[in-house]
Formats: structure tokens, C-alpha cells, sequence
């Protein structure tokens, strides 16, 4: 298993720099916000971006060059190639935020950016948050259909381009209902950590059912 982590962790290093260079774009210009609740969804969703990113190519690397047909013909627990996914995933998640977390950081103590702080500890348990919750439904589909979910892919990297657009608007419109001063002045730490604990669980289970489906997959 940790072969197989060490594999998606060194494919991840290929991925296309363009493509990080967007996400960490959308971090920096958090830093120009004045709007701190502005800035933080900036700062998520430039993390988003760079897991999103890594997850994407190591998996269509998989699909592409039939990776699991390969692994399948060795004597290997394919309970051993999902969990290894999972455990990519944890990783990519500590990079990717970690990377944001840093860049940010160092942008403001060079005094390249005047405004605003950088991304916090408390933005990368959002997103952990976020990504558990959205891989542990995500995982069980990718091992149940494979290259099935390529449309669907293809469909987040759409989101993934437009989605600072539709951050202002949707900004735009809570402000404008009265909504956004009410979600500033909710305690999101304390949430944050009550749904990291709800989202560990749902990660574990998810692999459990990941499991079970790619036990009986056929090739």
C-alpha cells in the first residue's frame, strides 16, 4: 500500500505547473481583499483547486495507461489499492493546503501584499472538511464505474474555472439579502471542528464501501 501512495505522490509532481499557477493566483488575490469573508473563500477555494487538480491527473494517469488492470494481474489485496487512494487523498490534502498556507504567508511577510492576512489553519480544516465530504461520496463511484466518471470530471473543471466569478456573485447576492453579515458573525471554528470529527467518520465509512465494490469489480 505504501508503494502505491508513493506512486500517486510522485505523478502528482507532473502535474501541469499552469494549472498550480492558477490555483495559487486565486490564493494571492485573496491577499488584495478587503472583505475578510472574501478572502477566506479565496484562499479555500485556491486549495480546493490544487487537490482538485492532483486527484484528477493521478486518477485519468490510472485510467489512461489501465493502471488497475496492471495491479489486478499481481498478487495484491485489492483492498490494498483503495485504501492507497484514501491515503493519497489525506496526503494531497496536507500539501495542497500547506502550499496555499505558506504562499500566502510569505507573500505578506515580503510585503509584496499590504492587505489582508494570510490563509490560516482554520481555512486548510475547512477545506479538509470539504474534501473528505466530497471524495467519500466521489471514491465509491470512481471504483465502482472507472473511466465512467470522465464526463463528470470534465464537468468540475468547468466549476473550477468559473467558480471566482460565481463566488462574487454569490457574494454579492447574500450582501444584498442581508445574509452576509449574519454568516461574519457565526462562530465557523467551532463548526469547522464538529464537522472535521462528522466528516472522518463519513471518510472511513466511505472506504469501507469503496472497498466492498471494487472487491467484486471485474476486469
Amino acid at each position: 500500500m505504501f508503494n502505491l501512495i508513493k506512486k500517486d505522490f510522485i505523478l502528482s509532481r507532473k502535474i501541469n505547473i499552469f494549472a498550480v499557477i492558477y490555483g495559487l493566483f486565486i490564493a494571492a488575490m485573496g491577499l488584495t481583499m478587503p472583505d475578510p469573508l472574501m478572502s477566506t473563500l479565496l484562499y479555500v477555494f485556491g486549495m480546493i483547486i490544487l487537490i482538485f487538480i492532483t486527484v484528477i491527473y493521478t486518477n485519468g494517469y490510472d485510467d489512461k495507461y489501465k493502471s488497475e488492470i496492471i495491479l489486478n494481474s499481481l498478487p495484491m489485496d485489492r483492498k490494498n489499492i483503495v485504501r492507497a487512494k484514501y491515503m493519497a487523498l489525506i496526503l494531497f490534502i496536507v500539501i495542497s493546503c500547506g502550499t496555499v498556507l505558506i504562499f500566502t504567508n510569505i507573500i505578506l511577510k515580503l510585503g509584496i501584499a499590504s492587505t489582508g492576512k494570510g490563509a490560516s489553519i482554520w481555512n486548510a480544516i475547512f477545506v479538509t472538511n470539504i474534501s473528505l465530504i466530497f471524495y467519500s461520496i466521489y471514491y465509491p463511484i470512481y471504483f465502482k464505474v472507472g473511466e465512467g466518471l470522465r464526463s463528470f470530471n470534465t464537468m468540475l473543471w468547468i466549476l473550477m474555472v468559473i467558480g471566482p466569478t460565481v463566488l462574487s456573485k454569490l457574494m454579492e447576492g447574500l450582501d444584498n439579502i442581508g445574509y452576509l453579515e449574519k454568516i461574519i458573525d457565526m462562530d465557523i471554528n467551532r463548526i469547522n471542528i464538529y464537522v472535521l470529527i462528522l466528516s472522518l467518520i463519513m471518510f472511513y465509512m466511505s472506504m469501507k464501501i469503496s472497498e466492498k465494490i471494487y472487491r467484486t469489480r471485474e476486469f
